[in-house]
């Protein structure tokens, strides 16, 4: 019996060992206990470092400040197909081709792609906490890569990496992050990484999340009930470029900053629907950007100064989460207004001009300055067997948003277009998911040509835009 019982507590002891290191203060503890005697106890510590000695030398080792580290990642397989056709018409070929029969140049793609994503969570004791990501491309809005270029190898680079700290009720993050705001694909491409700081205040946490327990017929005390509200109040100050404080035109010496500001606030009714609303405003300061790297950049070029400038967005996403036959469901929207979507238009984008006689004629409307998106969703993706269907409606002026840093798959991100996502996903294990998307889109107004839109950065040069991706999306 008492051979038994040592044998257990030298189990147990070696297994806290190898979970915590703990290994003599739990032997002390048994033996004060009168479990093990001083010579058995010499023996389970003589055991416990044979064993300890038996483990690798080159284990993973967490360093004493890391209390969580958590390490995951995803590969994604992507067959994608896409044709563009341009809004402006070619130059003719010869004296005999006449301007009337001239039609859009356009072109298609049929890829096989990749994305690998590397990332690492970690928190450093009770309040810091930060992260970081590699991914298999450096453009902001994609980490895709094509197989192509005669088995050519690919580089990492660096997506993430960020620090933060936090209690109950604040939140405050700082580097490269993740984007800490509640929003769609209209003004913000998912992919996007912002650099710079975050802070985020939970109201509820703040004010109290809960409301009186009050009491039962019997006069016991009921739990507290949480509040069916909750209110979070989200800031970012983003550093869009490094300009030289050197240069000679302003907008060249300026550094463009994003800053914006969302209050999300959610409503669960007794029923299980519940509703978000997120009213948010963003502002830039003016300035150029150089180099930057996207799906379809606006940077510094001739013609073009203060990339940044003209842009005050107001914004309100939104969704209602509901329950469809028993099945997690959403309708969800967005939209955006730049009230000085006008400027932008005429002086950015070049979209107006003089005539001989000095007046002044502007392609611009109310529309450019305005964006929504309507959508549904039924179903999602979290285990074996899952599903979820998805259908959206955009239509994007080209004044209302950044073309640096919205949607890229939709109409590879252009400006002034409007027209349909489909998407069908399906759990074929915890962790493998099959996506089926198909996106077409045409010009929201098919005269807007000229300045940035068609020239230039052609910003807004699609007459006509499909795109088909099929993915199988792999997470460990």
């Amino acid at each position: 019996m008492r051979s038994n019982l040592l044998l257990s507590a030298g189990a147990l002891a070696l297994g806290v060992m190898t979970a915590s290191g703990q290994d003599s203060a739990l032997v002390d503890i048994l033996v004060r206990k009168g479990v093990l005697s001083t010579k058995e106890a010499a023996d389970v510590r003589r055991e416990l470092k044979e064993e300890q000695a038996s483990i690798p030398a080159n284990r993973i080792r967490i360093s004493d400040s890391t209390s969580e580290l958590r390490i995951y990642g995803d590969i994604r397989f992507r067959y994608q197909y896409d044709t563009k056709d341009l809004q402006e018409n070619p130059p003719g070929v010869g004296v005999n081709f006449p301007t009337e029969e001239r039609s859009p140049t356009g072109s298609q793609r049929s890829r096989l792609r990749f994305r690998l994503r590397l990332d690492a969570d970690f928190k450093l004791g009770e309040n810091w906490f930060g992260g970081a990501e590699l991914q298999t491309n450096n453009a902001s809005d994609s980490a895709n890569q094509t197989f192509e270029n005669g088995f050519t190898d690919y580089n990492i680079y660096i997506s993430r990496a960020f620090l933060g700290w936090k209690n109950d009720w604040l939140t405050i993050t700082g580097g490269k992050l993740p984007n800490p705001f509640y929003s769609t694909e209209l003004v913000w491409d998912p992919d996007i990484n912002p650099t710079g700081f975050t802070q985020s205040i939970r109201l509820s946490k703040l004010f109290g999340g809960t409301e009186e327990a009050g009491y039962s017929k019997d006069g016991k005390v009921l739990k507290p009930v949480e509040s069916p509200w909750e209110w979070t109040l989200n800031l970012g100050e983003f550093i869009f470029d490094d300009n030289p404080e050197s240069a000679f035109d302003n907008d060249a010496s300026t550094d463009p900053w994003i800053f914006e500001a969302q209050l999300v606030g959610s409503y669960k009714f007794a029923n299980g629907i519940k509703v978000t609303l997120a009213p948010g405003y963003m502002v830039y300061t003016a300035g150029d950007v150089s180099d930057a790297i996207n799906e379809n950049p606006f940077s510094d070029a001739p013609g073009v100064s203060g990339e940044t400038r003209n842009l005050s967005i107001v914004m309100l996403p939104g969704e209602v989460g509901f329950k469809l036959f028993g099945i997690s469901s959403k309708f969800y929207w967005d939209t955006a207004y730049n009230l000085e979507g006008r400027k932008r238009a005429e002086n950015i984008y070049g979209l107006a001009f003089n005539d001989l006689a000095g007046r002044k004629h502007s392609q611009y409307t109310r529309e450019d300055s305005f964006a929504y998106l309507v959508g549904v969703q039924v179903g999602e993706n979290k285990k074996k067997g899952d599903w979820a269907l998805l259908a959206n409606w955009r239509q994007t002026g080209i004044a209302a948003v950044d073309p640096n840093i919205n949607e890229s798959d939709f109409a590879s991100g252009e400006l002034n277009t409007r027209g349909v996502q489909l998407r069908a996903s399906y759990n074929f294990t915890n962790f493998a998911v099959g996506t089926i998307t198909y996106a077409h889109a045409w010009n929201f107004k098919d005269n807007l040509v000229g300045g940035q839109a068609t020239g230039g950065a052609a910003i807004a040069d699609e007459n006509s835009f499909d795109l088909i991706q099929v993915d199988l999306n792999v997470k460990f």
